[in-house]
């Protein structure tokens, strides 16, 4: 059973820290990343501090055809670190779910979007049609359509429910193993060792779904931890996360966490959106020179609760957080941009989502 919202809104203190160090000298780069999140019906951002220890060249912010926020920079100065810091604070309240009980019946929901109609079908077809077929990184394989629709066992239950009961099953059905897979790991190869990570269970989900009909994004961003009973939170110890939104006709977009097995709530923070992991990459790039690298991400996910009663201990986290618009340049010769959700900062190659 899925609890409804309550308008409860929680405050979250997000530190995501990405460094590369080089071999060589890069002598040139540019970059785009989607690192600062924005706002939605269920999430604000009140603030955010983004710190490149490098001088910029040239910087560009936008949105991309998702509606999602980035920032392009370029960095034309020799440089074997790349540091790049982002604090924000974020306000989340848990999604709204149907409370409809109309059966599902087994629609294929294509038909809708695919069929010509008024302006409110182009519309719907024009916001879902990406959703619906093959994307670069997640093809519509047979296989896993039929095994997402063995798991509906009911085509009488509403499509919430039965889009939980795919959740639920990849949960516990497939092992969360980190060393099982890498960023380009083939679907097909991931579905049928039935092991990965959160990038990897979204994506055979999203799959499952389009083949039957359902449209379905990827969703990047962060989840909310919780430590042993008894145990600190360690910083840093977080991690970006990937979950799914599947399309339900009498209400819209619904989160849900195959990794975990549940529907999305008031502890998930969304970055980004896109057909697949490749259209959200946090922190991706080209560079001249550089040789070999190393990669070294810190995350720290902190509900506003602890930050005020850790005190001295978080204090860090909280004072790099500017929450009004103001850019300001850094005296150590890098570039530093402070505001609200309207901007943000940048990165490297391929940041992956584990």
């Amino acid at each position: 059973m899925v609890t409804l919202n309550e308008d409860r809104w929680r405050r979250y203190q997000i530190r995501h820290d990405t460094e590369y160090c080089y071999a060589y000298a890069v002598n040139s780069a540019r970059h785009r990343a989607h690192l600062v999140p924005s706002d939605h019906a269920d999430q604000h951002v009140a603030g955010y501090s983004i710190d490149i220890n490098q001088p910029l060249s040239e910087s560009r912010e936008g949105r991309d055809f998702f509606g999602n926020a980035y920032r392009d920079f370029s960095i034309n100065m020799p440089h074997r670190l790349l540091d790049v810091r982002v604090s924000m604070i974020v306000d989340v309240r848990a999604p709204r779910w149907p409370a409809s009980e109309t059966p599902w019946a087994g629609e294929s929901l294509a038909r809708r979007v695919f069929e010509p109609g008024d302006q409110a079908a182009n519309d719907f077809a024009l916001m879902c049609a990406p959703f619906l077929t093959d994307s670069p990184m997640i093809p519509t394989l047979s296989a896993v359509g039929a095994w997402a629709r063995d798991r509906i066992s009911d085509d009488a239950r509403p499509l919430h429910d039965q889009l939980l009961k795919i959740t639920r099953a990849i949960h516990e059905e497939f092992i969360f193993d980190p060393e099982a897979t890498a960023v380009g790991t083939p679907l097909r190869e991931v579905f049928s060792n039935r092991r990965g990570v959160c990038q990897d269970f979204a994506q055979i989900m999203i799959s499952g779904l389009r083949c039957l009909g359902i449209p379905a994004r990827y969703v990047s961003g962060y989840i909310l931890t919780h430590p042993p009973p008894g145990k600190p939170r360690l910083v840093g110890a977080d991690a970006t996360h990937a979950w799914v939104e599947a399309w339900c006709p009498d209400h819209g977009w619904l989160g849900l966490d195959p990794t975990n097995g549940k529907a999305v709530s008031d502890e998930f923070v969304i970055l980004a959106r896109g057909r697949d992991y490749a259209d959200v990459i946090p922190l991706r790039g080209v560079v001249i020179g550089g040789g070999e690298h190393t990669l070294d991400v810190s995350v720290t996910m902190l509900p506003e609760e602890e930050v005020e009663a850790s005190g001295q201990g978080n204090a860090k986290l909280r004072q790099t957080v500017n929450p009004a618009g103001n850019d300001v340049t850094s005296d150590h010769g890098g570039h530093t941009t402070r505001g609200t959700g309207k901007n943000q900062v940048a990165g490297r190659q391929g940041e992956e989502v584990r």
